[in-house]
């Protein structure tokens, strides 16, 4: 494989941990929880596009790529911030505070209870969608044919990632943002309305969640497990970058997955040793994580 393919694929698979990691680091900036929940979302995202492009866009409209595009991805994402917003928000705004034990194993639960849902609905076989993946076809690299696809992965969440940083470091919003999640505390006594804010947190945190499996799930299938499988790489990532930070979780990703891309060409059985090595490293050296120490 040419070394363009392994750039691509590396940056492919950093989108999708990004969109895990910004979201974790959302809701531990702002109300100091590791959802380990979180991941569960994603597999939702996953999930519902699957069943939505082959139940309800296909069999209606076919083959049309626009609709393959939007339709999937905007009806997943609504679908994941309602089962947010129902099961998830209120065991978070329970946890917190609480301390780290209780919060840990409350999330954790209900990332099995997530595991058992989908084994509910969709039962216990891998469910896939590759329509739009080959709809947008391939094209030519150094000899190799490679899938537009990823490079739409790729371009939206850069696209995404950069509205995020406007967001985070140039708008009032932001300012709040940055400001809640340094010092939570002093920003409630200024007179900030705490549970408004923590509600778009959640929602925006949500969205990019299932955003990730929604853009996951035409290049591979869904199956029990997935949550965890991406949980635990996301969890490196976002020790690597640094908890509660924004700069973390672009750094986190892309260090990440360029290591998974790294290992899998040269030593594939040592996959999740070389991440654990790693973040044990950057734990010793830097606590906080390469981008932490800064708030969102």
């Amino acid at each position: 494989m040419a070394l363009p393919i392994y750039v691509l694929d590396t940056l492919f698979y950093s989108s999708l941990l990004f969109l895990i990691i910004a979201g974790l680091n959302l809701i531990y900036g702002i109300l100091r929880v590791v959802n380990l929940a979180h991941a569960s979302l994603f597999t939702f995202g996953a999930y519902a596009t699957a069943w939505i492009t082959t139940s309800l866009i296909v069999p209606r409209l076919g083959e049309n790529l626009l609709a393959l595009m939007v339709l999937p991805l905007v009806l997943a994402v609504i679908l994941v911030i309602l089962v947010s917003l129902a099961l998830v928000t209120p065991l978070l705004r329970y946890s917190q505070g609480r301390g780290d034990a209780f919060q840990l194993i409350v999330t954790f639960g209900l990332l099995i209870i997530f595991e058992d849902l989908f084994k509910l609905i969709w039962g216990p076989h891998p469910v896939s969608a590759y329509n739009l993946f080959f709809q947008m076809g391939f094209i030519d690299i150094a000899g190799l044919r490679y899938p537009v696809y990823k490079f739409y992965v790729i371009l939206l969440t850069a696209i995404l990632a950069l509205a995020l940083w406007y967001v985070t470091y140039r708008t009032a919003f932001g300012l709040v943002l940055r400001a809640s999640s340094m010092d939570p505390h002093m920003a409630t006594a200024l007179g900030l309305n705490t549970s408004r804010f923590l509600f778009i947190v959640i929602v925006l945190a949500s969205a990019l969640a299932g955003l990730g499996g929604s853009l996951y799930i035409p290049v591979a299938s869904v199956q029990l497990g997935l949550s965890t499988e991406f949980l635990v790489i996301a969890f490196v990532g976002m020790v690597i970058g640094g908890l509660g930070s924004f700069v973390g979780a672009v750094v986190g990703s892309l260090i990440v997955s360029s290591l998974r891309t790294l290992t899998l060409i040269v030593f594939p059985e040592l996959e999740l040793v070389v991440l654990y090595l790693v973040a044990v490293i950057v734990l010793l050296w830097k606590p906080e994580g390469i981008g932490g120490g800064r708030g969102w």
